[in-house]
């Protein structure tokens, strides 16, 4: 993947392409006239850095076919050639998996819904009140418009060892009706009830099949989400490992008060860009894996 981006980088016109694409998703075509390169190039362009994962490619309908619709994934990167030693770091860290199913609260509105693996798992779609039936657990993507859904961690590996930082990770989008790849939507991370950080989606993902989503959810609904980790530690909150602010450290956040740490994410009511949010399990999206929660 470092030589992909790194490849994907070298040339000063993708990189034009990328600054073009920053919060304006668009056509080749409308690429090419702007920056006054063949479209024929910019496909190329185009496929060298959705093959770095630095853009999505869409193919919505044109007049001749279908025509690529690219929408940036990253504004910033960070390579980091530093290799671990396995089992020093296994001392040190501490990984817990929860699956989106096993909420322990949500207050929320709809348009709202639950899908599982398989299409045996069917609950009705825009009723809050069935985000309480036991059956939730067997939940793989979970989406709501607004309001927030909590998930109770175990604070036993806090409790037993020294730690100083604390990270979540998690697949995420926006969400609409059947699926925009231009839809923005602000979404908080909240960490035992305090507000830990903001972020924004840029769009509720589909155009292509998720790589674990089943083979039964329509392709015209969402298919997959973006990873997202949000860090604290005793220096501030860190996104995707990149420095973002210190107004609060991993002492605010009184994890060592209660037998469980409580990870919240919701959209606000106010919220400048209030697009939803769907959240992936192990079994649907493009990662196998639910919320990690990871101590260190």
């Amino acid at each position: 993947m470092i030589c992909k981006v790194s490849r994907a980088l070298a040339s000063p016109e993708r990189v034009r392409i990328l600054k073009s694409l920053l919060n304006h998703p668009k056509y080749l075509s409308d690429l090419s006239q702007e920056l006054h390169i063949p479209v024929s190039s910019v496909s190329r362009h185009i496929d060298v850095l959705a093959e770095a994962q630095l853009v999505f490619v869409n193919y919505q309908p044109g007049m001749k076919g279908h025509t690529k619709f690219c929408t940036q994934l990253a504004t910033e990167y960070t390579i980091s050639l530093y290799a671990p030693n396995p089992e020093k770091e296994q001392e040190k860290e501490y990984t817990v998996e929860m699956p989106v199913g096993m909420f322990s609260h949500c207050h929320i509105k709809p348009p709202c819904g639950m899908a599982g693996k398989s299409n045996e798992f069917s609950l009705p779609f825009d009723d809050p009140r069935v985000f309480f039936s036991p059956e939730r657990i067997q939940a793989e993507c979970i989406w709501f418009h607004t309001g927030v859904i909590s998930y109770n961690f175990p604070a036993a590996p806090l409790s037993h060892h020294e730690c100083d930082e604390i990270t979540f990770g998690f697949e995420i989008c926006s969400e609409t009706f059947f699926y925009n790849n231009n839809w923005p939507s602000d979404i908080t991370v909240y960490i035992n009830d305090i507000e830990v950080i903001t972020f924004t989606s840029p769009g509720d993902f589909g155009g292509r099949r998720g790589r674990y989503t089943p083979e039964y959810w329509p392709m015209t609904s969402t298919q997959f989400g973006f990873w997202k980790k949000i860090t604290v530690n005793k220096n501030g909150v860190y996104m995707d490992n990149i420095f973002i602010h210190n107004k609060l450290t991993f002492k605010d956040l009184n994890l060592y008060s209660d037998n469980a740490v409580k990870f919240t994410l919701g959209v606000k009511e106010d919220a400048l860009h209030k697009g939803g949010l769907n959240l992936f399990g192990k079994n649907f999206g493009d990662y196998p894996q639910a919320i990690l929660m990871t101590v260190k």
